[in-house]
């Protein structure tokens, strides 16, 4: 009998699930292409999202799934601190960045929204959504499967708690609600 005897159940239903569509009040608003994509930061006070990549820094309205600010010049965000310098809108602002080099987005909301990043077969990742008061080891787990991929740069939730992203280093994926 192995100590993690007790997760078989949680195993078997996950690996179950098929992504599926996120539950209301949530929309997949978009999804961008982004070759060479390091780390993706929310402002603290909007959602807009910063996204470092090889091939510059760019600026997402994550409520309105539309970029807003591009800059192609060659960027390095500080790998020590995790932070890199806004543009446009955000051109004023340090930014606290998740990504390649680590760090992380909030992974839950005020209002008790989850974001859950399980790896039962390395190398695939599967992002689950769980609404409030549903959690993923105990009862009730009402969850979605809402993205799987090999390589999840990072994922979580603006600090507004209105808008969550999926970050992988090819694309960025965008979801809101009202």
């Amino acid at each position: 009998m192995s100590m993690y005897d007790h997760l078989e159940p949680l195993k078997k239903r996950l690996r179950s699930l098929e992504i599926d569509q996120v539950p209301d009040p949530w929309k997949r608003l978009a999804a961008f292409s982004i070759g060479g994509l390091r780390s993706v930061g929310y402002d603290r006070e909007s959602d807009n999202l910063l996204v470092v990549s090889s091939q510059g820094r760019g600026v997402i309205d994550c409520l309105k799934g539309q970029k807003i600010a591009r800059d192609d010049e060659e960027y390095y965000e500080n790998e020590t601190y995790l932070e890199a310098q806004g543009i446009g809108i955000l051109s004023d602002r340090i930014i606290r960045m998740a990504g390649l080099f680590g760090g992380g987005l909030p992974t839950i909301t005020e209002d008790g929204w989850q974001l859950e990043c399980v790896t039962l077969s390395f190398p695939e990742q599967m992002v689950i959504l769980l609404p409030p008061n549903s959690y993923l080891y105990s009862k009730p787990n009402r969850m979605t499967k809402i993205y799987e991929d090999a390589d999840i740069r990072a994922y979580g939730f603006s600090y507004s708690g209105k808008s969550f992203v999926i970050a992988t280093p090819s694309d960025v994926t965008i979801f809101a609600r009202g």
